[in-house]
């Protein structure tokens, strides 16, 4: 997918990565990768522009290196790719009305993977809908808190303790938004825990 130079910059910066970068045509052809996803950007080769003066002067030296592979401790698996997955649980409260409520939950990764989630002091007939969002600001789509995607359409909630894994992962990336939208039939207060793998080299 082809971005701007604003967008390719910050992609880069939150996931650490190094830009893949050749010259043809008076023009700056560059590329960033992270496992399957991949940016890329054009810019004028003309150095009186501020978009390519500032990769000139801040981004290209570094440019065209390979990731370094460092050695962390607590990797969980490794990956086809060579990355590492690392257990990451998060969990949240939330205080309910009787009716429809929203929970937000930011994912503060560059790349995780979404493999279940718990919702503590449920009741039965409780429903949800789980829903993933762009980030505030459209990083991914351009339109802020646009629908990514659905993956619970009115799911009954057990009473007490409700799990729910997946038999695969999902994607997820930094600023993207996991929105419950629960249908309480009481107020009371629930825990919601997402059971996520950040994805690392």
């Amino acid at each position: 997918m082809e971005i701007n130079w604003d967008e390719f910059k910050a992609f880069v910066s939150s996931r650490s990565l190094s830009i893949q970068w050749v010259i043809y045509n008076n023009n700056y052809w560059l590329k960033a990768f992270d496992g399957y996803f991949e940016l890329s950007c054009i810019l004028p080769t003309n150095s009186e522009i501020p978009e390519t003066l500032d990769f000139e002067t801040n981004l290209k030296a570094n440019g065209n290196k390979t990731q370094p592979q460092q050695s962390q401790p607590f990797a969980s698996k490794t990956l086809p790719n060579g990355k590492k997955l690392y257990k990451r649980e998060h969990g949240v409260q939330q205080v309910l009305i009787a009716g429809e409520n929203t929970i937000l939950f930011t994912v503060p990764y560059a790349w995780v993977k979404i493999i279940g989630m718990e919702i503590i002091n449920g009741e039965a007939l409780d429903t949800c809908n789980l829903m993933i969002l762009d980030s505030t600001t459209g990083t991914y789509s351009t339109v802020p808190n646009y629908q990514l995607n659905q993956f619970g359409f009115n799911v009954n909630i057990s009473a007490g303790l409700y799990e729910e894994e997946n038999a695969y992962d999902a994607d997820l990336y930094q600023g993207m938004q996991i929105k419950i939208v629960y249908n309480s039939q009481t107020a009371k207060t629930i825990g919601v825990n997402f059971n996520l793998n950040e994805v690392k080299s």
